[in-house]
């Protein structure tokens, strides 16, 4: 099972009712259900308990007896039990954590926006080289962390940062079970758990065992490997019809989880950008995430002006500052040469990203759906300035990498 909308399950028939069924959930507006809230808890807290007994049992089989015969079932349990453990986020991978003392108008800027939204700060900002941002709740003590990407923050001007930190951080006001203690945890266990059992791990590890016999055949060429050969793929036949059972179990499972859990966490996003949008203004907050719907426009525009820069001897471009000065303006070009077709291109991104495996909506939809509202809170021009002195490492990296990549 996957999260692609090309091969949901893999049986035709089935993936073209799972993708209308998707399309119809992103453009319905589902209203709240506390029966649906207490069947997400429960499948969630049954889920927790079966890991837990799952985990046990296998513990007890190993320690019965031992050695004995219920040694290899209970150390299967127990690979399931770990698996089935609750599985918290982690941060982002390749992402530099920024310290408050490195980045004090960074970190200004975040309280300023949480405080106008009602929400707690994040406890810590990092920052990547992709084209987006991020906010989420990491490792067991469930730490609030703001995911800045250096392209997306350097194309924005100060008004549509302060857009960008209040859409993110309004994702705090709670109502979201997608992220919640329980419910949150056991979403991404049970995607964990598919991914492990998918197909494609199994070929993986099959190319890397045909790999093995045959340096062993070459090492070896007068003695006889196929017999151990012929011993490993009568394993393998006998194992992958459990495998493939399993992975159908706990794939409908989390298509099932999903089918609740989902309405309200689309809700819950969509609240949130309103929340934001009330607060930094809905056309700065539409123009965010239209720059966002428009990045592989964007990173193009972007690779060709750090390329040129190169040739330019008009204009002393060597320093990075330089380089990402223009940025907001040409980012600005892109999103009113897109204006007049940006219906079109959310309506395209629903039906390209609608999946039954999402827990947020896309952005498509989430531009469509925002309410108008007046800007609360000014942005400050200094303060954002401040900030692109505070990224120049990344921003130096992220010039060098788009004229060399």
């Amino acid at each position: 099972m996957t999260g692609s909308v090309d091969g949901i399950i893999g049986w035709r028939w089935l993936d073209v009712r799972l993708r209308r069924r998707a399309h119809r959930q992103v453009r319905a507006e589902a209203a709240p259900s506390r029966p649906r809230r207490a069947a997400t808890v429960a499948v969630a807290v049954a889920v927790q308990v079966a890991a837990v007994a799952t985990l046990v049992c296998g513990a007890w089989l190993c320690t019965v007896r031992f050695p004995s015969v219920a040694l290899l079932p209970g150390a299967v349990l127990l690979l399931f039990g770990v698996l089935a453990l609750p599985r918290p986020s982690a941060l982002p991978r390749d992402a530099v954590t920024v310290r408050r003392a490195d980045a004090p108008a960074l970190y200004a800027l975040a309280d300023r926006v949480a405080a106008a939204l009602g929400v707690p700060p994040p406890h810590v900002v990092v920052v990547d080289d992709q084209f987006a941002a991020e906010s989420g709740l990491a490792g067991f003590l469930r730490r609030r962390y703001l995911r800045i990407g250096a392209p997306l923050w350097a194309v924005l001007d100060p008004a549509q940062r302060t857009a960008l930190v209040a859409v993110e951080l309004a994702r705090f006001g709670g109502g979201d079970p997608s992220r919640a203690a329980l419910t949150g945890t056991v979403e991404r266990t049970l995607a964990t758990v598919v991914a492990m059992l998918e197909p494609g791990a199994d070929k993986h590890l099959r190319t890397g065992r045909n790999d093995d016999v045959v340096k062993m055949i070459q090492a070896n060429p007068g003695q006889q490997v196929g017999k151990a050969q012929s011993s490993m793929n009568l394993v393998e036949g006998l194992v992958r019809p459990f495998i493939a059972l399993l992975q159908g179990v706990f794939g409908l499972v989390h298509l099932g989880y999903l089918t609740l859990l989902q309405p309200d966490a689309f809700r819950a996003v969509l609240a949130a950008d309103d929340r934001a949008a009330a607060v930094a203004g809905t056309p700065q907050v539409r123009a965010v995430l239209a720059t966002r719907l428009l990045a592989e426009s964007m990173v193009t525009v972007l690779r060709r002006d750090a390329r040129a820069g190169d040739r330019s001897g008009a204009v002393r471009r060597d320093e990075p500052e330089a380089v990402v000065a223009a940025w907001p303006a040409l980012a600005a070009a892109v999103l009113a040469k897109n204006a007049p077709s940006l219906p079109e291109r959310c309506d395209a991104d629903v039906a390209r990203t609608a999946s039954p495996f999402a827990v947020t909506p896309p952005l498509g939809r989430r531009i469509e759906t925002l309410t108008e509202a007046p800007v609360v809170l000014p942005s400050d021009p200094a303060e954002s300035a401040a900030t692109d002195v505070e990224l120049r490492p990344m921003y130096r990296r992220l010039v060098r990498d788009l004229r060399n990549g």
